[in-house]
């Protein structure tokens, strides 16, 4: 079973964070996903972060989540962009979708629509729905040299972050 959590902001687009069953990769998230789950999130916050400063995606995901929509920790888009760019790197989908969000609104990083495109095609290649309506709302309105190196920056992030990941 998958539990999907969205975080809705005022004006901005969903959160999202999905976290599958706990496996063996994924140890000691369980408690954190139960605080969340419980909405206890500042008990997920103490929960999360040690998993996350050992590179724990899942954990870094959530945690990405928590700091930008402001649960149980003051909002800090930063830090929040930082931690989605790691679970991201790592070839986590729900992070490469929600850091292409904060490039399209420019919280926590610059607005970037060819880094929003790259990571939204990472995020589609995942399996994210929401990476392709991101990828067609900005193939329209980006001039077309834009597009072409949003293209092939998206082609570079899904080889290295979704296939190359897959493949070992």
């Amino acid at each position: 079973m998958l539990t999907r959590i969205s975080v809705m902001l005022p004006g901005l687009a969903a959160l999202v964070l999905a976290l599958a069953p706990v496996n063996a990769g994924a140890a000691g998230i369980s408690p954190a996903q139960k605080a969340i789950e419980q909405g206890q999130y500042g008990v997920a916050v103490k929960r999360l972060k040690p998993l996350a400063a050992r590179g724990n995606a899942r954990a870094e995901e959530a945690l990405a989540v928590l700091y930008d929509a402001g649960r149980g920790v003051a909002p800090d888009p930063v830090l929040a962009a930082k931690l989605y760019r790691e679970a991201a790197l790592q070839g986590s989908g729900a992070a490469q979708l929600n850091l292409a969000n904060l490039y399209l609104e420019g919280r926590g990083v610059a607005v970037s629509p060819v880094l929003a495109y790259a990571w939204a095609d990472a995020a589609a290649a995942s399996g994210e729905a929401g990476g392709q309506k991101i990828i067609d709302r900005l193939a329209r309105l980006m001039p077309l040299a834009q597009f072409r190196k949003a293209q092939s920056l998206g082609q570079r992030y899904v080889d290295l972050y979704v296939i190359n990941l897959r493949t070992g």
